[in-house]
């Protein structure tokens, strides 16, 4: 069903095909050799720049030396270089070295636990507040992580 002349209607339990521009119910059967058959047309997928390639490449952390060990469980097995601000903030976090090295099931653990994600941004948080002011880091990352995690606490 790619013609975006169809549609998908119920009526009374039974589902049928209806066809927008000849304004009937048909089979896939008369679909296929309608003259007014129209396709969908999506954005291509935009690849990576060089630029970018370049800058993952060049990963680092402001706390972790050692890239090839899990920061969380000690693992040397599928390690993946996780940028701690995630979204939006992943490219600052690329640049400013909030980077954690994590195997594949921590880093799994690291999006879906609430807990471990705002651990690891506070730890991120203070090591950055060592050289720049909590207004930049405001500007940098959209918010204050250590007000966050003592508002939860309380």
């Amino acid at each position: 069903m790619n013609c975006i002349n169809l549609k998908n209607r119920t009526k009374k339990g039974k589902k049928y095909i209806y066809c927008v521009h000849k304004k009937q119910v048909i089979t896939f059967e008369n679909c296929k050799n309608c003259s007014y058959k129209k396709y969908k047309v999506y954005k291509p997928i935009r690849k990576r720049t060089q630029k970018l390639i370049m800058r993952e490449k060049s990963r680092y952390s402001i706390i972790y030396q050692n890239l090839t060990k899990c920061c969380v469980c000690g693992s040397n097995k599928g390690i993946e270089l996780n940028e701690i601000y995630e979204g939006s903030y992943r490219q600052r976090s690329i640049k400013y070295g909030a980077v954690a090295p994590m195997c594949h099931n921590c880093h799994r653990t690291f999006h879906n636990d609430y807990n471990m994600n705002l651990y690891y941004k506070v730890k991120f948080q203070k090591e950055f507040l060592k050289t720049y002011s909590i207004e930049e880091f405001i500007d940098m990352f959209g918010q204050n992580y250590i007000y966050k995690q003592k508002n939860i606490v309380n």
